[in-house]
């Protein structure tokens, strides 16, 4: 009897303590971030910010809080992240796997957006004086990965396993870090608005039509950065929005007139402020291209004729108001330029002082001082003349430079031309350039792409803040800088154009 009781004992314990490790072990899922105190953080060194992921799409418009090309110095009592430094006095180390760590972080079982295979990592935290814990995720000797409280997952490479002292300085005086200390000013509201036009294509249609499309960054003064994509042209004005478009007349199809409604933002809705009334729209027809747009313009490329023949020729130049957009009341250049009238003609007249006299004979005599257009090229804004063939010759227009810069009615920041020599040292394929007033950010164009970069000091990033496709055809029409509570007022405006 004892004997039996004695084998009921052993086995009751044997199953306690199956049962007892059974439901260790389910536990241990809860705590396998459990992070021991260890004497060296063994990822000190020199850091650089190079790349980041959003870990849920609902911040996705926003950039990130740490500046790509941020700088990270880690040692073993303080943590400097650019200009601000955070102090602690231990730190722990824990080892996991990356999977384990995303489903018990952040509850996500896929973390492929990360473009990092699942592995042992180990994880480092700190605590501040303030009790804020910070976490590194070693994933191998040279990758750490650093998550804020912007639910943004940041990828840092190593630079050196050393702190060098004079970098550090040079960092800490001139990588101004607004993210973790919000009452700094070095950071302004930087707004850039730029459109598209795209070549003429079919697409549902048998008349080929173009794309258009405006871009809007934002640089936030506390260091965020947004955008928003339109498929319109959009423009502010006076406090409004205004949306340009290029429509087909519903008379006629090959009857193309620029339709602007404006979007008013005071729960009035949307008003359409431009209506044709041209009574010819059903027997002419017209084709019109954007080719500049500010506030207060329209620059165009039209065709006007009484046949269409499968050929759309906008070889035609007219500047327009923006409140009156009709090629029957285009603006001559002394409209713009009062006290630059003579310069429109001397241009003119140097430029075909070296035109053969043969190749005139098949060109206008007759000065068209209405003939003129912006033109984007090499960073800057100029002004060109053209000169149209005589009818029943069929040769090109031929343009001439109009010796005058752009003024700030057509214009602004004009003044801030790039080097775009120097940037090509750097990125090649560049194609054009635009820098902010306040010279903090710097947009570069591609054939395919737009990239947009942050300026610290006199150092152009390495990494950009901001990345958009376009068409290899697409040409600027419309570029406009807004700093400070300007570009703050019309990211307002913007928000609510949907």
């Amino acid at each position: 009897m004892r004997f039996k009781y004695f084998i009921k004992i052993i086995c009751s314990f044997i199953l306690l303590m199956f049962f007892t490790s059974c439901s260790t072990f389910n536990a241990s899922l809860d705590t396998l971030l459990v992070s021991p105190k260890v004497d060296n953080i063994l990822v000190g060194g020199t850091w650089t910010v190079e790349n980041f992921y959003y870990m849920y799409e609902t911040n996705s418009k926003m950039g990130p809080k740490i500046p790509l090309d941020s700088y990270l110095f880690l040692s073993n009592d303080y943590l400097r992240i650019n200009d601000i430094v955070f102090e602690y006095e231990n730190y722990k180390v824990k080892t996991t796997t990356l999977s384990d760590y995303m489903r018990v972080k952040f509850k996500i079982s896929d973390f492929s957006f990360l473009n990092l295979d699942d592995k042992e990592i180990n994880v480092f935290s700190i605590q501040d004086e303030n009790k804020n814990v910070y976490e590194f995720l070693k994933y191998d000797d040279d990758t750490l990965l650093f998550y804020y409280d912007d639910n943004i997952m940041y990828v840092l490479k190593k630079i050196s396993d050393k702190i060098d002292k004079n970098l550090e300085d040079y960092v800490k005086d001139n990588y101004k870090n607004n993210i973790f200390n919000k009452q700094s000013g070095d950071i302004v509201n930087t707004g850039f608005l730029i459109g598209f036009k795209s070549e003429r294509e079919v697409v549902d249609s048998s008349i080929p039509k173009s794309d258009y499309k405006t871009i809007w960054f934002f640089q936030s003064d506390e260091g965020s950065y947004s955008y928003k994509i339109f498929d319109d042209i959009i423009i502010p004005k006076n406090g409004d929005i205004l949306t340009i478009k290029v429509e087909s007349s519903e008379k006629n199809s090959l009857y193309e007139k620029i339709v602007i409604n404006r979007k008013i933002l005071n729960g009035d809705g949307v008003e359409n402020i431009i209506k044709s009334d041209n009574t010819n729209e059903e027997f002419i027809n017209q084709f019109i291209d954007l080719t500049y747009v500010n506030e207060n313009y329209i620059g165009i490329n039209y065709d006007q004729n009484t046949e269409y023949l499968g050929k759309i020729d906008t070889d035609k130049l007219a500047m327009l108001s923006i409140d009156e957009p009709y090629i029957e009341k285009r603006l001559k250049f002394s409209d713009i330029f009062k006290y630059n009238k003579k310069d429109f003609y001397t241009s003119r007249k140097k430029f075909l002082d070296f035109v053969d006299k043969q190749i005139l004979e098949m060109y206008d005599s007759e000065v068209r001082e209405d003939s003129f257009k912006l033109l984007r090229y090499a960073g800057s804004w100029f002004l060109r003349g053209r000169i149209n063939p005589k009818t029943g010759y069929d040769v090109s227009p031929i343009d001439f430079d109009i010796e005058v810069l752009p003024n700030d009615t057509l214009v602004k920041n004009n003044d801030l031309s790039i080097n775009l020599g120097q940037i090509k040292l750097k990125q090649p394929d560049v194609l054009d350039a635009f820098i902010s007033p306040n010279r903090d950010i710097m947009v570069t164009l591609t054939k395919e792409n737009m990239y947009v970069y942050k300026i610290i000091g006199d150092k152009v990033s390495n990494n950009t803040i901001g990345e958009f496709s376009i068409k290899k055809d697409d040409i600027v029409i419309l570029s406009e800088w807004y700093v400070s509570e300007e570009a703050e007022k019309i990211n307002e405006l913007l928000e609510e154009v949907k």
